[in-house]
């Protein structure tokens, strides 16, 4: 499988459950729909709370974690978490003509 096809199996899934679901890849990275494409999150509690951090799967990232998100594929978790919305506002709005 490629990124690309990961990302457009995913993304479909992603955008069929609704703006607040994630596709919890591991217990940091999730993955969500941000109006143009699947985008990524690193999660991290710290001592000040919750900390989120924007992740490029990149093609070097993809070698690295490809089985692991193939094998992800087979029995994929997902959650409704409420911080997408504001993920989602910090987002440039969709193109009307994508």
């Amino acid at each position: 499988m490629t990124r690309a096809e990961f990302e457009e199996k995913i993304g479909a899934i992603l955008r069929d459950h609704g703006a607040d679901t994630t596709a919890d890849l591991t217990d940091e990275l999730v993955a969500y729909w941000n109006g143009h494409a699947v985008a990524y999150v690193l999660m991290r509690e710290t001592a000040t709370g919750a900390n989120y951090d924007d992740f490029v799967m990149d093609d070097a990232q993809w070698k690295s974690w490809r089985s692991w998100l193939e094998a992800w594929m087979d029995s994929p978790m997902f959650s409704v978490r409420p911080e997408v919305r504001h993920w989602l506002s910090e987002e440039p709005p969709a193109d009307p003509g994508s």
